[in-house]
């Protein structure tokens, strides 16, 4: 006996059933585009599997090949595709005659059509020739703006500066030489003010409140002459030095400003 075999309809369902089940094997969720296409399909097949009927086929029972039947279902639409172009060919032909026929029997209206086709293709040439001018205008106008835009004169032309903008390197610098030197005066009054010692007699008396009998003058040795004398040897040699920096700086400064003109 002949089982059942499947149409297209149901051949086309076992399809979509096993793409779906490869994308979830590929680990494809039910929120992804193709599984939801996929599922919309599932369920437009279904629907259309369960009006297709069954058809009876020999040979053991054994259904048909679902590739075989789908491309049989695309052969029968290929089929009719080709009938409806081969219907619409003919009509289309039977026009062509009838309009022929037409002509031919009136070559007044023929003679019309041609001196009209013949005018149509002269003015078309004179308004391609008018749109290729007016593109060629407006390429034109477009060149004119732009160099027009990019057109510029030089009011002033740029200048190097013959000297640094700021600071004022000579009023920078004799300001640091004069704070530098108020410096060392107000540590050397500030150490002075600190010894423990006292200058003259009525200063001791102010400070201690007792009167005071007497004083002794200082007895400077020759070491501690010698040893002030170096001192003030080496504080004017350190005053000169920092002079002296203050020149070189200065004209430093000043020769730079003259390679630079």
């Amino acid at each position: 006996g002949g089982g059942g075999v499947a149409g297209p309809a149901r051949a086309r369902l076992s399809a979509i059933q096993g793409q779906l089940a490869e994308a979830r094997a590929r680990g494809w969720t039910d929120s992804h585009p193709d599984v939801i296409a996929l599922k919309s399909q599932l369920s437009a097949a279904q629907s259309a599997a369960r009006n297709e009927p069954v058809y009876s086929g020999g040979g053991g029972g054994a259904s048909a090949n679902p590739l075989y039947l789908s491309l049989r279902a695309m052969q029968a639409d290929k089929a009719a595709q080709v009938a409806a172009l081969t219907n619409r060919k003919a009509q289309i032909e039977a026009d062509m005659a009838a309009i022929d026929a037409k002509i031919a029997g009136d070559p007044a209206a023929a003679q019309e059509q041609a001196e009209i086709d013949r005018n149509y293709q002269v003015l078309k040439a004179a308004y391609d020739k008018l749109l290729a001018d007016r593109e060629q205008v407006k390429l034109r106008s477009q060149a004119a703006g732009q160099a027009d835009a990019v057109k510029f004169n030089v009011i002033d032309p740029p200048t190097a500066p013959r000297s640094p903008t700021a600071p004022n390197r000579p009023l920078l610098l004799t300001g640091v030489l004069i704070v530098g030197l108020g410096a060392g005066v107000a540590v050397a009054f500030g150490l002075g003010q600190l010894a423990g010692t006292f200058p003259t007699t009525a200063r001791l008396e102010k400070m201690s409140g007792m009167p005071v009998i007497g004083s002794i003058g200082e007895v400077v040795t020759a070491a501690q002459t010698a040893l002030r004398r170096k001192r003030l040897q080496m504080f004017a040699a350190a005053t000169a030095g920092l002079v002296v920096a203050w020149v070189a700086l200065l004209g430093l400064e000043m020769l730079q400003r003259g390679m630079s003109a």
